[in-house]
């Protein structure tokens, strides 16, 4: 509050009276922050709003890219909007006190109090329930052979079948090589390839089998498998076949898929021999057979060892096609018995008796009796018993 000096002693008369006012120089007052508050708080205002957008939009952008196609929970987003208190207290209490000898006595108060309180609270919670299950078995396949005619039968197996590498149909009879040797015919000529010199055939009468295979092949005896046999390329590569009991008699179809849990039955791919009298299934990577007859599996499989490509697909084929059923030969049994028994007796006796009788003047007797009797008796017995019995599949040569 401002009160007027009296200063009529030195205005003139009749003038009117002035009135002088002294004000507090600017550098005393406070800057008024208010204005610039209020921008702070905006800004800091739509930088929030900003952030969330983004935040917002990452989310959703996530939940389409990882949440298609699944069960996923809710996406929750909990916001809490910000909330902006700005609470601004001015008191501004000026005490001027001026008096006549000019004291100023002045007191500024600015009492500013700004609060701003922002929660955001964003929650994004990405529940993916949904569990990929992968029943089917994975399959590691081996690639074929080079081919260079691309008659079916690999370069190595041309020179098995006596082909050309070049010509896709070595004879000319309008079939390819492949395809005749598939089909159980030969590719280098006419006739039946059972009848062809390249192949022969083999036969175990023992597990009632027969099949064909290349001449060049070594057949063995499975040293680990009972009753199995493997048919040895010279590259290591090798056909096994071995056969399992089936009490129940079940189809191939249902064995292999009992052996083979992981299998799915749409994969298994159906097969048969050349004449029909057998049918089965082959695996799902190719590499088995199998065969059902009576209450008995027979189990063919193809083995490339540790070769990273097969060279012989076809050929495995062709002896799978070319399996047949055979007549089992009953073992036989052969018994000798030897029983030899001799008896030697000797018996042996000897008597000797001799009489003296001497009489001159005196009487004189001698009589000396001497007996020896020897026995001999000697028993050899000799007995022998031979058993053989013969089961082995024999092989023969077509």
């Amino acid at each position: 509050m401002v009160e007027p000096t009296d200063n009529s002693k030195d205005a003139p008369s009749g003038a009117p009276k002035q009135v002088r006012i002294h004000t507090m120089p600017d550098k005393f007052y406070i800057e008024d922050t208010r204005e610039g508050g209020k921008k702070g708080t905006l800004l800091f205002i739509l930088v929030a709003i900003f952030f969330l957008l983004v935040v917002g939009a990452g989310a959703f952008w996530l939940m389409q890219k990882y949440g298609g196609g699944s069960t996923n929970e809710t996406l929750a987003n909990d916001e809490t909007n910000s909330e902006n208190e700005n609470r601004v207290n001015n008191s501004s209490n000026s005490a001027n006190v001026i008096n006549a000898g000019n004291s100023n006595n002045a007191m500024n108060t600015n009492s500013t109090s700004n609060r701003n309180s922002n929660s955001q609270i964003i929650a994004n919670l990405f529940s993916n329930t949904a569990v990929n299950t992968n029943a089917n078995m994975n399959v590691n396949s081996v690639a074929t052979g080079r081919d260079t005619d691309l008659d079916g039968l690999t370069d190595i197996e041309e020179a098995i079948y006596g082909t050309s590498l070049n010509n896709p149909d070595t004879d000319q009879d309008t079939y390819s090589d492949g395809h005749e040797v598939l089909s159980g015919y030969n590719p280098n000529g006419t006739g039946k390839l059972e009848n062809y010199s390249t192949v022969r055939r083999y036969l175990n009468d023992q597990y009632g089998y027969a099949l064909l295979y290349p001449a060049s092949w070594d057949p063995a005896e499975d040293p680990i498998t009972a009753g199995g046999r493997m048919f040895s390329a010279p590259n290591g590569e090798f056909v096994e076949v071995t056969i399992e009991s089936n009490p129940a008699r079940i189809s191939a179809r249902d064995w292999y898929l009992t052996k083979s849990p992981g299998v799915v039955a749409s994969q298994v791919l159906s097969v048969a021999n050349w004449d029909k009298t057998l049918s089965g299934v082959k695996s799902v990577d190719g590499k088995t057979v199998y065969y059902t007859r009576n209450d008995s599996v027979y189990v063919i499989t193809y083995s490339t060892t540790v070769l990273s490509e097969a060279n012989y697909a076809a050929t495995f084929e062709m002896l799978y096609k070319s399996f047949e059923p055979a007549a089992v030969v009953p073992g036989t049994n052969s018994n000798s018995n030897s029983n030899s028994n001799s008896n030697t007796n000797s018996n042996k006796n000897s008597n000797s008796n001799t009489n003296s009788n001497i009489n001159w003047f005196s009487n004189s007797n001698s009589n000396t009796n001497t007996n020896t009797n020897t026995t001999t008796n000697t028993n050899t017995n000799s007995n022998s018993n031979t058993n053989s019995v013969s089961t082995s599949g024999r092989m023969t040569v077509a």
